[in-house]
């Protein structure tokens, strides 16, 4: 695991970004995306937040790989619209309500699972946030002792 600055929305070079999310889909099934880099994922690819929705209600609160390839191209499909990001999109939960603060438990599960899907997509490069620290009101340290043993030289942790 390597720590970068900078702005993880503008990390065209890794083959895939992760947004930390949180578990809680409200009556309309989607996702709740109100703050950090998920609103921001929401912002640009509108209806996200549905097909997050969607898996997390059907399989529960895990990282799921939101993007898949069409014609050599990275694509994510929402429910109103086709995007072409410069990368593919995992999710990466930090917590099961929007409200609650991060816990490092489900941040280790996330970083394994995460982990296994990057090794079986065969991808160089993931970037993420420091997930659960500000919003979800972790201590940097704390986070970086857990997935220092789980992430390896291709993931990229990004913050300012």
């Amino acid at each position: 695991m390597q720590e970068i600055i900078g702005e993880l929305f503008e990390s065209t070079e890794a083959n895939a970004i992760c947004i930390t999310t949180n578990g809680f889909v409200n009556a309309s099934g989607s996702l709740t995306m109100g703050a950090g880099c998920a609103l921001t994922a929401k912002q640009k690819y509108p209806g996200i937040q549905m097909q997050l929705g969607d898996l997390v209600g059907r399989l529960g609160n895990h990282v799921y790989l939101l993007t898949t390839e069409k014609g050599g191209k990275v694509y994510l499909k929402t429910p109103w619209k086709d995007f072409f990001p410069p990368y593919h999109i995992f999710s990466f939960p930090t917590k099961e309500h929007w409200k609650d603060d991060s816990k490092l438990e489900l941040i280790i599960q996330s970083a394994k699972e995460l982990e296994a899907l990057t090794t079986a997509f065969e991808m160089k490069s993931v970037v993420l946030p420091w997930p659960g620290v500000g919003l979800g009101r972790l201590d940097r340290d704390a986070v970086r002792e857990v997935l220092t043993p789980i992430l390896d030289g291709r993931f990229y942790i990004i913050g300012h």
